[in-house]
């Protein structure tokens, strides 16, 4: 037997309403209705709804009445039933269709006020919606749902709400739902489970989820309801195909929805963090997961037996540690849904306006113990690192940096690959670049391989300066190169004049990891003076770079190759003491002291003479806002025993800074700016 219509039955309890009297119907309708409409299709019992309509589409500033606006929308969701009883909805789709019925219910939802509810328009306007669905009326369904979920979703919570407000929006919310299933089920397509993936998508991919993901508890609370919902729509009418099934021993067909994967992490991902709204979250996910284990492949991994009850298995994950908490719930979930948990995690940390991140944080930790349960597809997760990473969320920015050097160790050519595909000429995301840079047998491997792949690459991928800086940092890595041929490789790279400027922090990082081994240390000596070009000049990360690989460097140096290069060298920290950035100024001060060391006696008048120059800096500097920069000149450590005529100048009692340990045995000569 044929099922009825879901609208028939929806739309039942909403009692027909007598013909409010007033303005409307001094108006002679009956008179007019031959002049405008072609009334041929139209039947004795619904000419009125649809004169009603037609006169409120043509003229809606004649109708600001509340009751006239509700009787627009229940008249058109009463002609959507009686179309359909009666066998004339094509009509009824002609004549929503050139009199925009659709953007006039949009409209009406839009002036509704949005911090509270007063009347049933939500309500009617969500019906009609979903009358005009079963139709086949021309509607944008992913714009008619953000609509009504942000006309609904953000009113206040109900429990601060006054009593009829908060009734209101419960039966708003459960209109919603039967609007939900009158989509899904009247869509075009949607006969079997099979082509029912194709409507279940868009409606929780690209809509509900993003109100999964807000930060405000109510909105989260009744998203995740209407989830609720269209689960349990979606178990029921694979559980009916299953029963329509002729051959009870044939396979049962694979229901793929791609956007479960992503559902199911959302959800997951609160259990990190318990609340108040978590019974609702193990009740949606005990719908899935019992969706899911009800999906046959052919794959031995689906076997697993999953429990007869799940509501006891999921909530005893909610106060387990975190690693048996993901080993669980990855031992019930296909490739396709693991993948789909950590692409939603991955997208969560991408944006910036979320505030609660723990739950995809500890997640994705706990990925990097199990890669082979959870990292199958590396090219489509290293992708989805590019594509969210934002470098001035600095929150989940180094959660990025983590989990594409774990993979960058494990699957070097993979990686490489797919982000240089996502970053040709290296031309966005540097900072990802820079990560993997910073760990020296993370370098190595991502040198080793770029410098094959490069080979083969094109001028218009990547450039012939771009190759000589990989092929320059590959030689430091293999030790291949000589002392005395560092510098002159390096000054062929002409960085400091490349137009090319995202290479420069790339050589730079390189650079500065290379410098912490020391034997690499030792041959990158003749690139110090190199180093100074770009202190001051550049933004202040590349001085920070540049600051380290200088000091690195500096510690294989002895005191007299080095200490010409000194003089010249505090020079040029002068104007970092003073700089913006605390890790500036510390790392300025800092060096500064090691170079006091590195000061060789014929070289000790003219640093003495520089020191003065900046004695008033150091000596404010001791009172710097940031205590890191305020102890640099308090330390001991680097200028012990320098041997560099100073001065003597006051300093607070805990002990000699950088401008006592620059005692002469006879006083200086004041300078004449004292």
């Amino acid at each position: 037997m044929e099922a009825t219509s879901p609208i028939l039955s929806i739309v039942s309890w909403e009692k027909p309403q007598a013909p409010k009297k007033g303005k409307y119907e001094a108006e002679p309708i009956e008179m007019t209705m031959v002049e405008h409409l072609n009334d041929c299709w139209i039947p004795t019992y619904v000419r009125h709804s649809v004169d009603f309509i037609y006169d409120f589409a043509t003229d809606p500033s004649k109708f600001q009445e509340e009751e006239q606006k509700e009787e627009f929308l229940h008249n058109i969701t009463s002609l959507c039933r009686e179309s359909i009883v009666h066998d004339f909805s094509e009509d009824v789709t002609d004549f929503s269709n050139k009199h925009n019925l659709v953007d006039m219910i949009e409209t009406l939802l839009n002036l509704e006020p949005k911090d509270e509810i007063c009347n049933r328009l939500r309500r009617r306007a969500m019906l009609a919606f979903a009358g005009l669905s079963t139709i086949g009326a021309l509607l944008d369904i992913k714009k008619v749902l953000r609509l009504c979920f942000n006309s609904v979703f953000f009113l206040p919570p109900c429990e601060e709400m006054p009593e009829n407000q908060a009734n209101l929006c419960t039966r708003a919310l459960l209109t919603m739902d039967t609007m939900l299933q009158v989509m899904v089920l009247n869509s075009p397509g949607a006969k079997s489970s099979e082509m029912l993936q194709e409507i279940f998508e868009p409606l929780c991919l690209q809509v509900l989820l993003d109100y999964l993901l807000s930060d405000m508890a109510q909105v989260q609370e009744r998203a995740i309801g209407r989830v609720k919902a269209l689960c349990h729509l979606l178990t029921e009418t694979a559980t009916k195909d299953d029963e329509d099934e002729d051959d009870e021993d044939a396979p049962r067909a694979q229901i793929q929805i791609p956007v479960l994967g992503k559902l199911l992490g959302n959800l997951f991902f609160k259990l990190f963090k318990p609340n108040e709204g978590m019974s609702t979250v193990v009740e949606v996910l005990c719908t899935l997961m019992t969706f899911l284990s009800g999906q046959k492949s052919d794959t031995p991994e689906s076997y697993v037996q999953p429990p007869e009850d799940w509501e006891p298995e999921i909530t005893s994950w909610v106060n387990a540690s975190n690693a048996w908490k993901v080993e669980a719930f990855g031992r019930y979930l296909g490739p396709d849904e693991r993948m789909g948990v950590v692409l939603e995690a991955i997208e969560i940390l991408g944006r910036s306006n979320l505030k609660n991140k723990d739950g995809p944080v500890e997640f994705l930790e706990e990925v990097m113990n199990s890669p082979e349960m959870w990292l199958m597809d590396v090219p489509k997760v290293v992708r989805h690192i590019f594509q969210y990473y934002n470098e001035q969320n600095t929150a989940t920015a180094d959660n990025f940096h983590s989990l594409l050097i774990f993979m960058a160790n494990k699957w070097t050519e993979k990686v490489i690959t797919t982000a240089m595909e996502a970053t040709p000429n290296f031309s966005d995301k540097v900072s990802l670049w820079k990560a993997m840079f910073a760990a020296r047998q993370t370098l190595e491997k991502v040198l080793k391989e770029l410098q094959v792949q490069v080979q083969d690459w094109q001028e218009d991928i990547i450039t012939e300066q771009q190759k000589s800086c990989l092929t320059f940092l590959s030689m430091l890595t293999y030790g291949d190169v000589l002392e005395n041929r560092v510098r002159p490789l390096y000054k062929n790279l002409r960085l400091v004049k490349s137009p090319k400027k995202e290479m420069v922090p790339l050589v730079l990082r390189a650079l500065e990891t290379l410098s912490e081994n020391a034997d690499t240390a030792k041959k990158m000596k003749s690139l110090l003076p190199e180093m100074l070009k770009f202190l001051g000049n550049w933004s202040w990360d590349i001085s920070v770079m540049a600051l380290d690989t200088f000091r690195n460097v500096l510690g294989q140096v002895k005191k007299k190759e080095a200490s010409g290069l000194a003089l010249k060298a505090v020079q040029r920290l002068w104007k970092l003491f003073d700089a913006r950035e605390e890790c500036l100024r510390e790392r300025s001060i800092s060096l500064f002291k090691e170079l006091l060391g590195k000061t060789a006696w014929r070289d000790k008048e003219a640093m003495r003479r520089n020191s003065w120059k900046v004695l008033v800096q150091l000596v404010l500097h001791m009172s710097d806002q940031d205590p890191g920069v305020a102890q640099v000149p308090m330390s001991e450590h680097g200028c012990h025993s320098s041997g560099v005529p100073a001065i003597v100048v006051w300093a607070p009692s805990s002990g000699p800074g950088v401008t006592s340990h620059l005692l002469s045995p006879r006083p200086p000569r004041k300078p004449s700016w004292l």
